[in-house]
């Protein structure tokens, strides 16, 4: 499949994964910008048989790159706040997907994982496990934890 093509079909799935990770778009444009040019390095170099599942695990490592790099990088946010709250964002932080993301940030960060690749992305058990280097019973576990703990979640906001 070329390039072009993976991009087009699994772009918004890809984008709105890494948006429920880091919940800011710039960074998460930068995060899918980054998945899809080690995507393309990879692909040059090795076929890959199970696009969507190994996208999504480059999308999650690239995240995990992020991460670590912030932690060793010093913010300057925290010197000067400014509030940058454009209209945009306060619909989106109105949107029920904010407040679902905010529910499942109050989860353990397996379980959070399992449910955004399993419930919201449609991933199956097994690419799920495979994305996450998990033992498919190990997933489960986690996948159904963290349901049991969004429904209380669920239940106790009244939503």
């Amino acid at each position: 499949m070329e390039l072009e093509q993976l991009y087009t079909r699994y772009v918004n799935d890809i984008y709105r994964y890494l948006f429920s990770l880091c919940r800011h778009t710039e960074t998460a444009e930068d995060l899918l910008q980054d998945t899809f040019y080690k995507a393309h390095v990879t692909l040059l170099a090795q076929p890959i048989y199970e696009l969507k599942p190994w996208l999504f695990k480059v999308a999650y490592y690239t995240y995990i790159d992020y991460c670590r790099k912030e932690k060793r990088s010093t913010t300057y946010a925290q010197i000067e706040q400014v509030d940058y709250t454009t209209p945009e964002m306060i619909i989106l932080q109105q949107d029920s997907f904010t407040k679902l993301l905010n529910l499942l940030d109050q989860l353990n960060p397996l379980e959070k994982q399992a449910i955004l690749l399993c419930d919201v992305q449609d991933c199956t058990n097994e690419q799920a496990a495979q994305i996450l280097d998990l033992k498919l019973n190990t997933l489960k576990s986690h996948l159904l934890r963290g349901r049991k703990k969004m429904r209380t979640l669920i239940e106790k906001g009244g939503w």
